[in-house]
């Protein structure tokens, strides 16, 4: 995701960005779809939705919509013949006991989260509560496709650590987002993720901290052992419904 906002064709809406978080009042309706020029993605249709309430969330977690429910999103079912529409988050979304408000993928390119590697031009399905991986009958998103698997890997040259902080320093945060595998020189040899990334663009956090001090190339891998974001190019995605 970029270092930079997308540009939005809305007057006074919230920029949107890697770095974004999520409005507790709603800055434009829910249902608001606007088109955006993200500068790593491309062209993106986004929804402005309402959050599910003490739920966290990744970035491209598959979330459920639609107008019945006043566009209040929830994690997509596991289960068959849904035919509901579905968005992919933005951000990743901190639990609060409150309404939250932001942005899901409709049309374009995005990371999915999903529970393992899919290659490149497959299909994919839901596999848990908004969580994509292989197909599975009856439970297709349909309208979406993989067309980066979740090995695409990004090396940030000059990276800049200070040991024993969970700070870096990077020359920009492109292709860059919250759930990120982080490896490297000065990295710490435990699992570590991209916790945080600062509106500068330049600055991030890690689950881990360094273990020396200084200038590295440093590796943000698109997986860990857990959890697989595969780069999604979609248009409209939903549900496979009723095929009887």
């Amino acid at each position: 995701m970029p270092g930079t906002a997308a540009t939005l064709c809305l007057i006074g809406s919230p920029a949107i960005a890697n770095y974004g978080g999520f409005d507790t009042t709603a800055k434009v309706p829910v249902g608001t779809i606007v088109n955006v020029q993200d500068p790593v993605y491309g062209g993106q249709e986004l929804i402005y939705l309402k959050m599910p309430v003490s739920q966290a969330a990744r970035v491209g977690a598959v979330l459920a919509y639609d107008v019945a429910a006043s566009y209040t999103a929830s994690l997509v079912a596991n289960t068959t013949l849904l035919g509901k529409p579905v968005a992919f988050l933005k951000n990743a979304l901190t639990s609060l006991a409150t309404a939250q408000f932001g942005w899901g993928v409709i049309a374009g390119s995005c990371p999915v989260w999903c529970n393992a590697n899919i290659a490149a031009d497959t299909g994919l399905g839901i596999v848990a509560s908004g969580q994509g991986g292989a197909l599975a009958a009856g439970k297709s998103i349909l309208n979406a496709r993989v067309t980066l698997p979740s090995t695409t890997a990004f090396v940030k040259a000059n990276t800049q650590a200070v040991n024993g902080s969970k700070f870096l320093q990077v020359l920009n945060s492109d292709n860059l987002f919250v759930g990120q595998a982080v490896t490297g020189t000065n990295m710490g040899a435990a699992v570590n993720l991209i916790t945080a990334i600062n509106a500068d663009g330049v600055s991030i956090a890690v689950s881990v901290d360094s273990t020396a001090t200084g200038a590295s190339s440093v590796t943000f891998t698109n997986a860990d052992a857990t959890h697989f974001f595969n780069t999604v190019t979609c248009n409209r995605p939903m549900m496979q419904g009723p095929i009887t």
